[in-house]
Protein backbone atom coordinates (compact mmCIF):
# COMPACT_ATOMS: atom_id res chain seq x y z
CA UNK A 1 0.00 0.00 0.00
CA UNK A 2 1.46 3.58 -0.96
CA UNK A 3 1.25 6.39 1.25
CA UNK A 4 0.60 10.24 -0.25
CA UNK A 5 3.89 11.26 1.14
CA UNK A 6 5.78 8.24 -1.45
CA UNK A 7 4.50 9.59 -4.29
CA UNK A 8 5.94 13.05 -6.62
CA UNK A 9 5.61 16.37 -4.81
CA UNK A 10 6.64 18.39 -7.63
CA UNK A 11 8.32 21.80 -7.35
CA UNK A 12 5.79 22.83 -10.15
CA UNK A 13 2.42 22.33 -11.40
CA UNK A 14 3.16 19.98 -14.71
CA UNK A 15 2.64 22.36 -17.79
CA UNK A 16 -0.72 22.05 -19.31
CA UNK A 17 -0.70 19.03 -21.29
CA UNK A 18 -3.27 16.56 -21.18
CA UNK A 19 -3.50 15.75 -17.31
CA UNK A 20 -6.87 15.67 -15.18
CA UNK A 21 -6.57 17.11 -11.63
CA UNK A 22 -8.88 17.43 -8.58
CA UNK A 23 -9.17 18.51 -5.35
CA UNK A 24 -10.17 16.25 -2.22
CA UNK A 25 -10.75 17.23 1.02
CA UNK A 26 -8.43 15.08 2.75
CA UNK A 27 -5.13 13.22 1.97
CA UNK A 28 -7.15 9.58 2.65
CA UNK A 29 -10.01 9.95 -0.01
CA UNK A 30 -6.95 11.30 -2.50
CA UNK A 31 -5.14 8.20 -1.60
CA UNK A 32 -8.04 5.85 -2.47
CA UNK A 33 -9.04 7.36 -5.50
CA UNK A 34 -4.84 6.62 -6.35
CA UNK A 35 -5.20 3.01 -5.15
CA UNK A 36 -8.00 2.36 -7.11
CA UNK A 37 -6.12 3.99 -10.43
CA UNK A 38 -2.95 1.84 -9.43
CA UNK A 39 -5.30 -1.61 -9.94
CA UNK A 40 -6.13 -0.07 -13.87
CA UNK A 41 -2.24 -0.14 -13.82
CA UNK A 42 -1.03 3.27 -13.33
CA UNK A 43 2.12 4.00 -11.22
CA UNK A 44 3.29 6.17 -8.12
CA UNK A 45 5.11 8.34 -11.14
CA UNK A 46 1.79 9.21 -12.72
CA UNK A 47 0.56 11.01 -9.77
CA UNK A 48 1.72 14.56 -8.56
CA UNK A 49 0.21 15.25 -5.35
CA UNK A 50 -0.02 19.45 -4.49
CA UNK A 51 -0.65 19.93 -0.35
CA UNK A 52 0.77 21.89 2.64
CA UNK A 53 3.72 24.43 2.04
CA UNK A 54 5.01 22.81 -0.54
CA UNK A 55 1.96 22.29 -2.92
CA UNK A 56 1.68 26.34 -1.93
CA UNK A 57 5.08 26.79 -3.15
CA UNK A 58 3.87 24.64 -6.45
CA UNK A 59 1.25 26.63 -7.22
CA UNK A 60 3.27 29.69 -6.59
CA UNK A 61 0.53 32.06 -7.27
CA UNK A 62 2.82 35.40 -7.37
CA UNK A 63 5.45 33.75 -9.79
CA UNK A 64 8.46 34.50 -6.93
CA UNK A 65 9.47 30.69 -7.38
CA UNK A 66 10.00 31.37 -11.32
CA UNK A 67 12.67 32.67 -13.78
CA UNK A 68 11.94 35.92 -14.75
CA UNK A 69 10.29 34.54 -17.98
CA UNK A 70 7.94 32.88 -16.32
CA UNK A 71 7.38 35.65 -13.58
CA UNK A 72 6.27 37.46 -16.60
CA UNK A 73 3.65 34.47 -17.86
CA UNK A 74 2.55 34.61 -14.64
CA UNK A 75 1.49 38.41 -14.43
CA UNK A 76 0.28 38.01 -17.98
CA UNK A 77 -1.89 34.99 -17.15
CA UNK A 78 -3.36 36.48 -13.98
CA UNK A 79 -4.24 39.79 -15.67
CA UNK A 80 -5.64 38.35 -18.34
CA UNK A 81 -8.42 36.50 -15.94
CA UNK A 82 -8.12 33.11 -17.91
CA UNK A 83 -9.48 29.94 -16.70
CA UNK A 84 -5.64 28.92 -15.71
CA UNK A 85 -5.29 31.61 -13.69
CA UNK A 86 -8.84 31.01 -12.03
CA UNK A 87 -7.87 27.51 -11.11
CA UNK A 88 -4.27 28.62 -9.62
CA UNK A 89 -6.00 30.75 -7.94
CA UNK A 90 -8.59 28.26 -6.62
CA UNK A 91 -5.67 25.72 -6.29
CA UNK A 92 -3.91 27.91 -3.80
CA UNK A 93 -6.79 28.67 -1.24
CA UNK A 94 -7.87 24.87 -1.58
CA UNK A 95 -4.47 23.76 -0.59
CA UNK A 96 -4.01 26.59 2.24
CA UNK A 97 -7.20 25.39 3.32
CA UNK A 98 -5.86 21.48 4.16
CA UNK A 99 -6.89 19.90 1.27
CA UNK A 100 -5.02 18.52 -1.81
CA UNK A 101 -4.73 18.44 -5.30
CA UNK A 102 -3.97 15.48 -7.57
CA UNK A 103 -3.10 15.57 -10.99
CA UNK A 104 -3.01 12.92 -13.39
CA UNK A 105 -1.66 12.73 -17.11
CA UNK A 106 -4.79 11.71 -19.30
CA UNK A 107 -3.85 11.78 -23.39
CA UNK A 108 -6.48 9.21 -24.07
CA UNK A 109 -10.77 9.79 -23.75
CA UNK A 110 -10.78 6.11 -21.91
CA UNK A 111 -7.80 7.51 -19.64
CA UNK A 112 -9.49 10.99 -19.03
CA UNK A 113 -12.93 8.90 -18.16
CA UNK A 114 -11.28 6.60 -15.63
CA UNK A 115 -9.57 8.91 -13.70
CA UNK A 116 -12.38 11.17 -13.52
CA UNK A 117 -14.90 8.38 -12.79
CA UNK A 118 -12.25 7.55 -9.99
CA UNK A 119 -11.91 10.76 -8.91
CA UNK A 120 -15.68 11.39 -8.04
CA UNK A 121 -16.27 8.05 -6.54
CA UNK A 122 -13.75 9.16 -3.74
CA UNK A 123 -14.73 12.57 -3.34
CA UNK A 124 -12.88 14.60 -5.80
CA UNK A 125 -14.23 17.86 -7.02
CA UNK A 126 -14.01 20.85 -9.06
CA UNK A 127 -12.34 18.38 -11.58
CA UNK A 128 -10.63 19.68 -14.56
CA UNK A 129 -8.99 18.01 -17.88
CA UNK A 130 -6.00 20.58 -19.18
CA UNK A 131 -4.92 20.46 -22.87
CA UNK A 132 -2.80 22.74 -23.99
CA UNK A 133 -5.30 24.51 -25.79
CA UNK A 134 -7.85 24.94 -22.98
CA UNK A 135 -8.97 23.55 -19.84
CA UNK A 136 -12.40 21.62 -19.80
CA UNK A 137 -14.45 21.94 -16.36
CA UNK A 138 -15.53 18.48 -15.48
CA UNK A 139 -19.22 18.56 -14.91
CA UNK A 140 -20.84 15.65 -12.20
Amino acid sequence: MVSLEQLPHPEYLPYPNHYTAAFFENGEEALKAIEELEDYGYSDEDFNVFEGNKGVDAIDLEGSHHTLLENYMRKFIKFSDSAEWRFLHEADQEIRNGHVLICVPTPSSKEKEEVVDAFKRYGGYDIRYFTPLYIEEVVL
